[in-house]
């Protein structure tokens, strides 16, 4: 896997909520800033792909709070979507992010 500017702990964090809250069928990708060794800072882009989305307003709510008592207040960018979303930020998400 490619390295990821994050701590083992906050992978860990990411991918424990996200499949406690979107399910264990839901794929998480990091992508933008925090996959780019040379740069620093910066929020933690999250991509996660679920195969149907239901009442995500509330889930996203429920993992964004989660996630932060784990790791802490940090800027976080959410996207939720299906396989099917070709909308430009889910391809840049699949193509250039890291699944985690």
């Amino acid at each position: 896997m490619k390295k990821l500017r994050l701590e083992d702990s906050e992978i860990r964090a990411i991918k424990e909520v996200a499949t406690k809250v979107f399910g264990e069928n839901c794929r998480v990708f990091i992508f933008g800033s925090r996959t780019k060794a040379e740069l620093r800072g910066g929020d933690i882009d999250i991509f996660v792909e679920v195969p149907e989305i239901k009442n995500v307003t509330a889930k996203k709510v429920e993992f964004l709070v989660e996630l932060k008592e784990r790791i802490g207040e940090q800027k976080i960018d959410l996207i939720v979507a299906t396989p099917d979303c070709q909308k430009p930020i889910c391809l840049e998400a699949r193509e250039k992010g890291v699944e985690i």
